[in-house]
């Protein structure tokens, strides 16, 4: 017992392989989108900071004017974090000859510039307390100077990184809440979608355990098809048992008769003729059980098998060859090269085998095996014999019926035949045949 709970520990589960799959590509999926949310958002972002340097750089260029006397002038720019000393937003004007105006935000200090700046230019420089700063500038040549004047207005980047940083703070926020409701979404529905295997596992438990035949209840469309295999498993075990049991009471009141004549025979002297006689009906009787045994586990075997029948036809015609040297017998096959059998090879050997034998036996000189390659599948097997009356046409099928006790033989071998085709879903008729003698029909109409 103890092995068997190791066993049943170490067994991988179906419903963890689901959730973690799920919640692994959940997180892939999520990281993913987190990245490329973030990385959207720092670039709109600094994309907006520097559109706003560039608005405030041209509301610096129409307030700057250039007086009588040269000196340069700026008008307020509408923002008071330009007079905040070391607010971090500044701005800067140089003029021709060395002349500097800049905000009162940059006390003393100054910006670095670059020279030939026709166009707006950005670019980041360290500020005066060692902040990190976005600048816009640019040369302009403003009415009444001959020189152009150089100007710069430069932003903190810290309040881009703030926002960036708020930004993906309430989306990891978001993120995380958006996992933790998939999660659970995933659980649910995993063990929701595995219900149904849990219901079977548990049908399963009942059969084994005696408590019920079949497993029952409505399953989903995915699910059913295993169901309705695993029943159709049960009813396949369930009719094997069955029909072994009926074999074996048939077998035993067959087997009755016999054993009560030799038991009152050896219970004196006894009759050596009719002990003999009762052995040879058992060995009949067990020899015909073992046939009807065999065909059947047979045909539960053939399921999706096709045997290709001129090939069997001519390995029993040598065969029968060799085993009756002295009779001189013309065996014609009439059988397409792609007519096939649904079945096992040993079922047709077992019928075809019986079948030609007789004819061999009864054959004058002439043997004609035929197929159908269309279906349904048709075989015939006649000879130039003597033939049957209709009588004994009809005698002849019997199980154990001896038309000529001359002859060796129990007599079982067109019945062993006929159960063999029934078993398969056919039948087989004996009549007279084109050749004067005997035909033995094989039709398996429920194969097509």
């Amino acid at each position: 017992m103890t092995g068997a709970a190791s066993s049943r520990r170490r067994r991988p589960s179906l419903t963890l392989r689901l959730i973690a799959a799920a919640l692994v590509w959940m997180f892939v999926l999520l990281s993913a989108g987190g990245v490329v949310l973030a990385s959207a958002f720092r670039d709109s972002a600094t994309q907006e900071f520097g559109e706003r340097l560039d608005a405030l750089l041209r509301v610096m260029i129409a307030a700057t004017e250039i007086g009588e006397d040269g000196g340069i002038s700026v008008k307020p720019l509408g923002d008071p974090r330009f007079d905040q000393v070391f607010s971090g937003w500044y701005w800067q004007v140089a003029g021709p000859g060395g002349q500097l105006a800049r905000s009162r935000s940059l006390w003393d200090a100054t910006l670095p510039v670059h020279d030939d700046a026709a166009e707006i230019r950005k670019h980041r420089v360290t500020g005066p307390r060692g902040e990190p700063l976005l600048v816009a500038e640019r040369d302009l040549r403003l009415p009444g100077s001959l020189e152009p004047v150089h100007l710069l207005i430069a932003g903190d980047q810290h309040e881009l990184d703030r926002r960036v940083d708020d930004f993906n703070v309430l989306l990891m926020i978001s993120l995380a809440v958006l996992a933790a409701g998939m999660a659970g979404a995933i659980i649910l529905q995993v063990r929701f979608g595995l219900r149904p295997l849990r219901a079977m596992t548990a049908g399963l438990a009942a059969i084994r355990d005696g408590r019920a035949m079949r497993l029952e209840g409505a399953y989903p469309r995915e699910v059913a098809p295993v169901a309705d295999a695993m029943n159709a498993v049960l009813d396949h075990d369930a009719s094997m048992i069955a029909r072994a049991r009926t074999e074996l009471g048939n077998l035993a009141h067959s087997l009755k008769t016999p054993l009560a004549v030799l038991r009152v025979e050896t219970s004196g002297t006894p009759d050596t003729a009719v002990c003999q006689e009762q052995v040879r009906i058992m060995t009949r009787l067990v020899e015909h059980h073992l046939a009807r045994a065999a065909a059947r586990a047979g045909s539960e075997r053939a399921l999706g098998v096709r045997t290709m029948i001129r090939p069997v036809v001519e390995a029993i015609g040598e065969a029968l060859t060799r085993i009756n040297p002295d009779k001189r017998v013309t065996l014609t096959v009439e059988v397409p090269a792609d007519a096939g059998f649904r079945g096992g090879r040993e079922d047709l050997e077992e019928m075809l085998g019986n079948l030609m034998e007789n004819a061999w036996r009864w054959a004058k000189g002439s043997i004609r095996v035929a197929a159908e390659s269309s279906e349904p599948l048709v075989l015939t097997i006649e000879d130039d014999g003597p033939g049957l009356s209709e009588t004994a046409a009809a005698v002849a099928l019997e199980r154990g019926a001896r038309l000529d006790d001359a002859t060796p033989g129990w007599g079982l071998g067109l019945s062993i035949a006929a159960e063999i085709a029934a078993i398969h879903g056919g039948r087989l008729s004996v009549g007279t045949s084109s050749l004067g003698g005997v035909k033995a029909t094989l039709s398996f109409t429920e194969q097509s």
